[in-house]
């Protein structure tokens, strides 16, 4: 299995269909150890070097993530701002983020 389906098995198992992103940030410290994750409310926030990535789940199978910012703030997803995503493109830019 690659790196990515490795880590979609694990998303998929914290997640499942219901449970909010912030979830995720019990496997986040296994899965990726070079990044730093908390919870903020229903929302998972990940910090890679200097930059945050805040994740809300706003459907089953869809996601509201904010750009790579520099200050780790749900006001962006509040309001509806960032980018819609699937869990895929989620994965993606998590790992992206770790590297």
């Amino acid at each position: 299995m690659s790196p990515d389906a490795d880590l979609k098995a694990t998303v998929v198992a914290c997640l499942g269909r219901d449970k909010p992103a912030g979830d995720l940030v019990d496997c986040m410290s296994d899965w990726l150890p070079n990044v730093e994750a908390y919870r903020e409310g229903d929302d998972l926030v990940i910090k890679g070097g200097t930059r945050f990535l805040i994740v809300r789940r706003i459907a089953p199978d869809r996601f509201r993530v904010s750009a790579h910012v520099a200050v780790p703030s749900t006001n962006l997803v509040d309001t509806g701002g960032g980018t819609e995503c699937s869990l895929d493109e989620l994965i993606g830019e998590i790992a992206t983020l770790a590297n």
